[in-house]
């Protein structure tokens, strides 16, 4: 274990330990993101013995490459990811460049045929612990019933992206995500419905827009608003209709997914309630069969994602080893702790974190891409109230 800079970092090739200095590394990332099913990573240091390059057989143990970091110097605090190397490049300026993805069991190979009876929470657990390997899962409550599920020579990979895009939760549960986060070294399964996710404590995770940090929350150095809602309101509108073909009736049905049904973050959705686009139309999902009767979960997955994502923001902070995509975090304003009113800020509040990024080099700091449907605010408005928000 080294001290570098104000971070602890171990980084072990094939079991190797490989000294590391904060001068050698040109460049060390690792992304998390909600979307993609595991994390990956960018490694580039300078390599003047040729020791990496030039050395070290390009073998299986060599593709083996272990990163364990934290801002503490705490060993039981280190995050370790287990990374499965995927490219590497020794390079003409005397310095080796790797990239990769979590090393996870059978998820993009081999491809499987199989009919899936039975429990899908249950399913989902038994393939994370007996066929991913990986050492824990968080299966949300609305997938605990039954249904036969076909994997037509797919990796499992393809398929978990399939069940993602297209299954429905009781109660109407929708807009589910697939991931695997590593937290506290262990790699853990996540599939959750947004309404499951934003259901979850925000736990230590508290931001402050500012150069100091404020009680239990942390400073933010930099930040950057993305305003979407005028690209993604076409594809939204205040409601979804969609078509499907019955295959017992043998007649096109049609249905409506409301705007106002949808889970938020923020007290109003970022969209006018006198949007002109009232209606947003998808063509024909397909004809109903076992697996899907009414095309309900694909319709909301693609309208909810659209919905929930009117608003983005880019923070910069300390590094936390153990942020993962799906964690709920709240941000606040400097000036409005002063002002006594967080909510004289439009941005401050709830956010759900879409995608981390670690950075480390002569310092350790991680980077937040969060995203919620709208604002919070206390002035007269004439966007959408989110009947659905949760408060803080």
């Amino acid at each position: 274990m080294e001290l570098l800079g104000n971070y602890t970092l171990d980084v072990k090739v094939g079991g190797n330990v490989i000294p590391v200095s904060p001068q050698m590394i040109q460049e060390l990332t690792i992304t998390l993101d909600i979307d993609r099913l595991v994390p990956t990573f960018n490694f580039r240091v300078s390599d003047a013995t040729g020791l990496l390059g030039e050395v070290i057989p390009f073998d299986k143990e060599s593709n083996q490459l272990s990163l364990r970091f934290s801002r503490s110097s705490i060993s039981d605090s280190l995050n370790e990811f287990q990374f499965l190397v995927k490219r590497r490049r020794p390079l003409g300026d005397k310095s080796f460049a790797v990239e990769g993805v979590l090393d996870v069991d059978n998820l993009f190979s081999p491809k499987r045929s199989r009919a899936i009876t039975g429990n899908i929470k249950s399913n989902l657990e038994n393939m994370a612990a007996d066929e991913f390997g990986i050492e824990g899962s968080e299966i949300g409550g609305s997938l605990n019933y039954d249904k036969t599920i076909l994997q037509p020579y797919w990796t499992n990979g393809f398929l978990l992206r399939y069940l993602r895009e297209r299954l429905k939760g009781i109660g109407n549960a929708g807009c589910f995500y697939c991931f695997i986060k590593n937290v506290e070294s262990l790699r853990t399964l996540v599939f959750k419905s947004i309404d499951e996710l934003y259901l979850a404590d925000t736990g230590p995770n508290k931001f402050i827009i500012g150069a100091q940090p404020y009680e239990d929350f942390m400073p933010v150095s930099e930040y950057r608003i993305f305003d979407n809602s005028a690209l993604l309101t076409s594809l939204s509108g205040l409601s979804k209709s969609y078509s499907y073909f019955d295959y017992d009736t043998g007649a096109y049905k049609q249905a409506i997914i409301e705007l106002s049904d949808c889970p938020s973050l923020s007290e109003y959705h970022l969209i006018d309630t006198d949007n002109s686009v009232a209606v947003d139309s998808i063509f024909s999902l397909g004809c109903s069969n076992a697996f899907t009767s009414d095309f309900s979960g694909e319709a909301r997955n693609g309208y909810y994602k659209n919905a929930t994502g009117f608003i983005h923001m880019w923070i910069s902070s300390w590094g936390m080893e153990g942020i993962s995509p799906g964690d709920i975090v709240q941000v606040h304003f400097a000036d409005a702790f002063r002002q006594g009113n967080l909510s004289i800020f439009q941005h401050s509040g709830l956010w759900m974190v879409k995608r981390v990024v670690h950075v480390l080099a002569t310092s350790f700091m991680t980077t937040l891409l969060l995203t919620r449907s709208g604002i919070d605010t206390d002035m007269s408005t004439t966007l959408l109230p989110a009947l659905q928000a949760r408060k803080v």
